[in-house]
């Protein structure tokens, strides 16, 4: 199964070269990068997004939101995938009026919660290989 990933940001902010690169050659699908939000969206199964200032970035968080603001998730942006069962992710927290409007993470396309509750899962499996605890006999 391929995947053909697309990136929206603003420019000056796109992932290294050398990292997309790598996706072309892997053979597992594509990798684009695109300065225009509305183009990168069309067709998307799937829109992710993220904060726009990780925690060691908080002193640039409001220039950071001037920059962002064309990239919001909001309900044009969703419209603009061409399709209604396009999926909304995000990883949580979600800076709800910056990176994703209300009216998107509270609607039936947004699966953040489920997206959370999986990563939990996850993230407890890690754990318990890491201490190397038994598993429960079944």
């Amino acid at each position: 199964m391929n995947i053909d990933f697309v990136c929206a940001c603003p420019e000056g902010y796109e992932p290294s070269a050398d990292l997309i690169a790598a996706v072309e050659a892997s053979g597992l699908g594509t990798a684009t990068v695109l300065n225009d939000p509305i183009a990168a969206v069309k067709d998307a199964d799937v829109v992710y997004a993220d904060v726009w200032a990780s925690m060691q970035q908080k002193e640039e968080a409001e220039a950071r939101e001037k920059i962002f603001m064309p990239y919001q998730v909001n309900e044009e942006l969703m419209a603009a995938t061409g399709k209604e069962e396009t999926v909304f992710l995000h990883c949580l927290p979600a800076e709800r009026g910056r990176e994703v409007t209300d009216g998107v993470i509270e609607s039936a396309q947004s699966h953040v919660f489920r997206q959370a509750e999986n990563r939990m899962h996850a993230q407890n499996a890690i754990m318990v290989y890491c201490a190397n605890v038994p598993r429960p006999a079944q």
